[in-house]
């Protein structure tokens, strides 16, 4: 199978690069050689990630790419809240199909982030190594937050309980029930339609409904390895 790819490169040359058929599949790297190299291990990594999950799944080995677009930013593709254009990927109509689909991928990640959390004592949730930018708490709100975020690209994010963002762990399963509530009732014209918010954002990147949903999936997973290999650094600190 040949896999279309999308790649937005910053004007330092960091590059991120995603796989329009692998909803939530992406790499980042400091160079566009470097993005489109990784993704010869992310692929196979994110088809077993759903044989994990109990998907038939063929292994992948040697997977190719075809790099469908380009896109050149004055940001970098490596900061938090960079540059992130809109693919023409993104700019196809999500279906009631999609949206299931990431919902399903949405409960496999948060097992996966689960799984983790589980294994946390809560006086331990503070602590950040050294030269890492969030702590283990800050990483589990900033999860929570962005998947209500995400919501509000397609002004789909509904009054909030502000009660329920207090408990980290409260806030994450609250952020997101809504997503599970809100995706499946988009209306047609969320699901087509291609947005420029102004809430909570200093930057104008469109987005839609499909960017929406890729993002999601792969956020959650992002940071998801990054607990690991934090958690990995606190058990030999």
């Amino acid at each position: 199978m040949i896999y279309r790819t999308s790649l937005n490169i910053g004007h330092d040359g960091s590059t991120s690069a995603h796989v329009h058929d692998l909803m939530g599949c992406a790499t980042l790297a400091s160079t566009k050689e470097r993005a489109i190299s990784k993704l010869e291990f992310t692929i196979p990594d994110y088809n077993r990630w759903l044989r994990s999950k109990g998907e038939r799944i063929p292994a992948v080995r040697n997977p190719q790419m075809t790099i469908i677009e380009e896109i050149r930013t004055q940001g970098s593709a490596g900061e938090a809240g960079g540059s992130d254009p809109l693919f023409s990927c993104d700019r196809i109509k999500c279906t009631h199909a999609d949206i299931s689909r990431c919902l399903q991928l949405l409960n496999y990640t948060r097992t996966d982030l689960d799984k983790i959390i589980s294994k946390i004592p809560t006086e331990e949730l503070d602590w950040k190594p050294p030269s890492e930018p969030r702590s283990l708490r800050n990483v589990l709100e900033h999860v929570a937050q962005v998947d209500i975020w995400y919501l509000s690209r397609i002004r789909a994010d509904p009054r909030l309980e502000r009660t329920r963002m207090k408990d980290v762990f409260e806030f994450l399963d609250y952020a997101r029930s809504l997503v599970h509530e809100v995706l499946p009732r988009l209306t047609t014209e969320q699901r087509s339609q291609t947005f420029r918010p102004k809430k909570w954002s200093d930057s104008r990147w469109p987005w839609t409904a499909t960017k929406v949903l890729h993002r999601l999936v792969g956020h959650e997973r992002q940071h998801t390895h990054y607990l690991q290999r934090i958690l990995r650094v606190h058990d030999n600190h």
